[in-house]
């Protein structure tokens, strides 16, 4: 009896500290980066383009030159991530000092060619890894070109009302978010004119001249991103 009785205790006592153990924790699912929604930003770097000037029907090149400046603006975008893929669409807008000579006319003239503006609008994909986004995006683009012809300095041939052209785009970039609000972007965008007739004035003040130009633009841009309601959420069980 004696041994039942202090058996049935010890399991008593068991038994109450059993109850009084604290649950151990069980830790939910980590959270999970996401880049849905709306960001606004702004954007500098550096731009180099190539523009080429021949007759109409291109029996005789007149020019061939290349572009050198730098470039500052802003972006707009929204982006909508399922899984590890982003989608979105972006809008930006860049002035620039984009400006370059070059003999023309068999080097009797100089020609010199500026980009006050570009711009473009572009769809993005892109693949995430947490916090890093690697995408490319492709579109619309939009810039203004000024060209003019001089000889010993004297301006003798200038374009009628300037250029503003649209063309292609095509880009890839990275960004990283380094906080919940903001992230940093480094770019590459190659924005393709193609072949455009422009008329020209002469200081005899003769019929406008035609000519035939190409421009193709190169940039390379890191910007800075706000973005809203972005952050870490909890995934589901």
């Amino acid at each position: 009896m004696l041994l039942a009785s202090a058996g049935i205790a010890i399991l008593s006592l068991s038994a109450a500290n059993a109850a009084d153990m604290k649950v151990k924790y069980q830790p939910g699912p980590a959270p999970v980066w996401s880049w849905s929604g709306f960001y606004i930003g702004a954007h500098v770097g550096g731009s180099w383009a190539t523009i080429e000037s021949e007759v109409p029907g291109g029996a005789f090149a007149f020019s061939s030159h290349t572009l050198n400046g730098f470039l500052g603006g802003g972006q707009v975008g929204f982006n909508w991530q399922t899984g590890p893929v982003v989608i979105g669409v972006e809008a930006d807008a860049s002035a620039t000092n984009l400006k370059g000579t070059g003999p023309c006319l068999i080097g009797i003239l100089v020609c010199k060619t500026e980009v006050n503006w570009m711009s473009t609008i572009t769809g993005r994909v892109g693949f995430t890894a947490d916090k890093a986004l690697v995408y490319v995006k492709a579109g619309g683009a939009w810039a203004d070109f000024q060209s003019n012809a001089s000889i010993l300095g004297v301006q003798i041939v200038n374009q009628n009302d300037g250029s503003s052209r649209w063309g292609t785009t095509i880009g890839t970039g990275v960004e990283y978010a380094f906080t919940s609000n903001w992230s940093a972007k480094l770019e590459y965008n190659y924005l393709h004119f193609g072949k455009h007739t422009e008329s020209f004035n002469t200081v005899l003040r003769g019929a406008p001249i035609q000519i035939d130009l190409t421009h193709d633009i190169h940039a390379v841009k890191f910007g800075i991103n706000y973005r809203f309601g972005y952050g870490p959420v909890m995934a589901a069980y």
